[in-house]
């Protein structure tokens, strides 16, 4: 009876693991000889097309536009009218010195120039234009294309030239007399880069040249070190007040 007893426990335990789950099927690699098992997981792709933070709305790449509104967050209209990748930080702006990233616009622009008119503060909606000749910066809250145009990162829509001109000058080799070509009242050769602010000013102390356009008066001007007002005063040296001191 006991015989009978332990061959029947034994049926029903090689009973129980015939009915377990299949084992993994075991392959050889053909390179190296060793066994590789197969575990039956699977790689989903997930078709995300956003950027690494999920936040840029990527998705609209080349899409048909004629603003930056249209492109969405993160994104620009560019030249020929479609959507592409704007600035994020200040590093995406290396392709001109002077440029800062206002994120809001997802342009780079100065920043710092005409009492801070570019800055995310003072132009978070809209876009930000150049005065003719880069001569000054302004923002227009409610964005249109006459006023916007379509540029490409790194330049500026200017309505009074009607084309994209850089966004800032350069004060190593001066742009702005040919940003200023045709200029009469200063002529265009009496146009310099300002410091600071990389925008056009008029060099009145150079001879020939009138004293129409002059942006910062000698009488009125803050000294280097002396206090200031943020968007009010002007520093004698061509830079922005900061942390209300000229510098």
């Amino acid at each position: 009876m006991k015989k009978v007893t332990f061959f029947m426990v034994l049926a029903f335990f090689f009973f129980l693991v015939s009915c377990g789950d299949d084992p993994a099927p075991i392959s050889t690699n053909p390179d190296t000889g060793d066994t590789v098992t197969d575990t039956g997981d699977t790689t989903t792709d997930t078709g995300d097309t956003t950027d690494p933070d999920g936040e840029c709305e990527v998705s609209n790449q080349g899409k048909i536009c004629t603003m930056d509104s249209e492109c969405g967050k993160c994104m620009i209209c560019t030249t020929g009218g479609k959507c592409s990748k704007g600035c994020t930080t200040n590093e995406d702006c290396t392709m001109q010195t002077g440029l800062y990233c206002n994120t809001k616009l997802a342009r780079c622009l100065s920043i710092y120039a005409s009492n801070k008119a570019c800055s995310e503060l003072n132009c978070p909606t809209g876009c930000c234009y150049a005065e003719k000749g880069l001569t000054g910066l302004k923002c227009a809250t409610q964005a249109s294309p006459a006023t916007c145009g379509l540029c490409a990162q790194g330049e500026i829509w200017s309505p009074e030239d009607n084309k994209c001109i850089s966004a800032v000058c350069s004060s190593t080799t001066d742009n702005c007399p040919s940003l200023n070509t045709g200029a009469t009242n200063p002529p265009a050769s009496c146009y310099k880069c300002k410091a600071g602010e990389l925008i056009c000013q008029a060099n009145t102390t150079q001879s020939g040249c009138s004293a129409s356009g002059v942006i910062i008066n000698a009488a009125q001007c803050v000294p280097a070190g002396q206090q200031c007002v943020e968007g009010v005063s002007e520093c004698c040296s061509g830079m922005p007040c900061v942390q209300g001191y000229c510098y």
